[in-house]
Order: C-alpha cells, then sequence, then structure tokens
C-alpha cells in the first residue's frame, strides 16, 4: 500500500513530496490539493508557516552532551500536536497511511489505518546518545539508538487490564439482559426474544463506531459478548 508523507518544509506543506496547492490550483506550479477539503488545505498551510517560525529540538544547545535534553517549548509542542491532528485528517481524506514528520524532532510518526484524530500518536523526544567525541547524534534517529519510525509511533495493547474491562462488561450486560428479557420469553416465547432481538440490533450502530476507540473498544468487546451469550441463552429457553 502506498505511504504519503506529510512534512513542512521552509513554510510550505509536502504531501508525497508535492508542495501543497492553495486552493483551485489543482495541478498548476503553485502545487495540488489532492482533493483535500479547502479547510484542511487552509489549516495545513498555517500550521506550516508557523512550524517555519519554530527552532527545531535539536538546534537547542545544551551545557554539556551528558545534560538533559531541554524543556519542550510550548510553541514548539503546539506545533507538534497540531501537526500529528492535520496528518491524521490526511490519513483519513485519502484513505491512505500517512508518514508524518515532525519539523520540531524530526521523527516520523507513522499513522496506520486513522479513522479518528482526537489521539493522535506521541511524539517522542529525541533520544541522545553519550558518543565517545561527545557529539550528539543526528535526530533524525539512524543508528543512533532512537526509535524506528514504526516503534516511535506504536503503543503498546492493554491485554491485561482491556481483556478484564471486557470481561466485566460482558458479565454485566448478560445479567442485565437475561434479567430484562427474561419475562418477555416467560410470556411470549418466541416473539418475546424477537423483541429483544431488536432491541439489541438498535445498539449495535453506536456500538461499532467505538470498535476502535482506546479504552472504550474494551467495553464495546464485552458489550458484544455478553449479548451474544445472552441471546444464545434465551434463545434455549424460548425454544
Amino acid at each position: 500500500m502506498k505511504v504519503v508523507e506529510v512534512r513542512a518544509v521552509r513554510g510550505r506543506v509536502m504531501v508525497a513530496g508535492v508542495p501543497l496547492g492553495d486552493q483551485g490550483v489543482e495541478g498548476t506550479a503553485g502545487g495540488r490539493t489532492w482533493g483535500l477539503p479547502p479547510d484542511l488545505v487552509d489549516a495545513l498551510q498555517e500550521w506550516a508557516r508557523v512550524a517555519a517560525t519554530v527552532r527545531p529540538l535539536a538546534a537547542v544547545p545544551r551545557a554539556h552532551p551528558t545534560a538533559p535534553p531541554p524543556a519542550p517549548d510550548p510553541a514548539a509542542d503546539s506545533v507538534s500536536r497540531r501537526g500529528r491532528q492535520l496528518a491524521a485528517r490526511v490519513s483519513v481524506e485519502l484513505a491512505v497511511p500517512v508518514d508524518y514528520c515532525d519539523p520540531v524532532t524530526g521523527h516520523r510518526v507513522a499513522l496506520r489505518a486513522v479513522t479518528r484524530t482526537p489521539h493522535p500518536p506521541p511524539v517522542p523526544l529525541p533520544v541522545r546518545a553519550v558518543e565517545g567525541d561527545g557529539a550528539a547524534p543526528h535526530p533524525t534517529g539512524e543508528g543512533d539508538g532512537t526509535p524506528s519510525p514504526a516503534a516511535a509511533a506504536a503503543e503498546a495493547t492493554p491485554w491485561g487490564t482491556g481483556l478484564v474491562l471486557a470481561v466485566l462488561v460482558a458479565g454485566l450486560v448478560l445479567l442485565a439482559n437475561l434479567a430484562l428479557a427474561a419475562p418477555l420469553i416467560t410470556g411470549l416465547g418466541v416473539l418475546g426474544l424477537a423483541v429483544d432481538a431488536a432491541v439489541v440490533a438498535g445498539l449495535v450502530p453506536a456500538l461499532w463506531l467505538n470498535r476502535h476507540v482506546p479504552t472504550w473498544r474494551w467495553a464495546v468487546y464485552g458489550t458484544f459478548a455478553g449479548t451474544g451469550l445472552a441471546l444464545l441463552f434465551l434463545a434455549v429457553a424460548a425454544f
């Protein structure tokens, strides 16, 4: 699958190595818009202009090579965060993976299968290894012990906590469904089972939309599991 790179170069936005053009300047010397919404094009261009005024973190001097990295500048942190959000929107609009090149840290952040933008992956600070001559390594992370782009963007999946949450939610949903639907099954039989299934089906679209949202996805998985078990038990009772 093609990966599109988004970066800011001297106040211009580069998308897949091509300058992002102004609205209505598709395919001209001014660049191309890639079919992106006008508001996103304007936001990207404004972000690139602001990024050009921010000093890269690698350019901030340190008193000693072994000294800790300088505290992040609020303006630089804002540029990094805004850039990640806009790159995530580009991934959504173009329906392709995006590599976001952070103008502050120099890191590349891989945005894969992005469907929502409120929580973009964090951009890690450069890890500066102390070399024999005291020189600081290049901020791109090539051969200096910094994470690779894929490792930098990856977040560990909290399987333990997530599965516990899913099991708890599944148990609660199972008990609630059985308690509420049991009188229907007792009085109406198969018709009561159909009524319960219709109510459950109405909740599926809302749950499905949250299947990729951090934390909430575990509750969604638990709800699906608990509902499925409840319908199975109710079907056995109805027949």
